[in-house]
């Protein structure tokens, strides 16, 4: 990803990772991979690219940015906790409304941030029941938050237990998506990434429907593909 010879990766990791605090885990997590992955871009990042602007002199470089767009069912609420005062990584997450479902005590619309870091989380709370109409609508809004902040690289917490009739989200209502929705969120998001030269990890997270996830997490990829203009 850092020398831009696959500007695309896709990490099978096991087990999830998003609930994972700086101190504390939940929600079989144990490890935080999408934040060592963000930390970790933005270090390689600042590393190999100059990015100081015309207001600043070239040996002050303005920090790299790195966003983390966490899709899973649950609000990833380590991610959220482990930035939440950090401005240099933004943190978006789609998730079902937390007034219903786990974790319950994060992923509300007005927890943004705090101290240097307020405005760089964007919770999108959606409803029981979500569809591909309303899912795409959050996609977008996602995305459009993500290229304001002036991002040089992205992580996708990819749960998949968005899907219809996942196993641990039914019992509160789950989401409704299956099929190639799946397709769509990736061309989505490529088409929002598309000629912005963003490299993007996406990072495995939830997703228990087992006869289903391969091919849902190969349909965001290849859609994300699709979307940004590539082979």
């Amino acid at each position: 990803v850092e020398s831009g010879a696959f500007p695309v990766v896709y990490a099978v990791t096991t087990h999830p990772g998003h609930h994972a605090n700086r101190d504390n885990f939940g929600g079989y997590c144990y490890l935080n991979n999408a934040a060592l992955s963000a930390k970790l871009m933005q270090e390689r990042l600042e590393s190999l690219t100059d990015i100081s602007t015309d207001s600043e002199p070239p040996n002050k470089k303005r920090k790299c940015r790195v966003a983390i767009l966490d899709i899973d069912y649950h609000c990833g609420n380590g991610t959220g906790s482990i930035f939440y005062r950090d401005p240099g990584i933004f943190f978006s997450s789609i998730h079902c409304d937390p007034g219903v479902e786990y974790p319950f005590n994060a992923g509300y619309a007005d927890q943004i941030g705090s101290e240097g870091g307020k405005g760089a989380t964007h919770h999108i709370p959606l409803a029981p029941g979500a569809t591909w109409e309303t899912y795409k609508i959050a996609i977008e809004k996602a995305m459009n938050a993500i290229l304001a902040y002036d991002v040089c690289g992205l992580v996708v917490s990819l749960g998949l237990d968005t899907y219809e009739g996942d196993s641990v989200a039914v019992n509160r209502g789950g989401f409704k998506l299956s099929g190639l929705d799946y397709l769509e969120i990736g061309k989505c998001m490529g088409k929002f990434m598309k000629g912005k030269n963003i490299p993007i990890v996406f990072v495995q997270e939830g997703g228990y429907k087992m006869d289903v996830v391969g091919e849902a997490a190969a349909h965001v990829v290849g859609g994300y593909a699709v979307g940004a203009g590539g082979d």
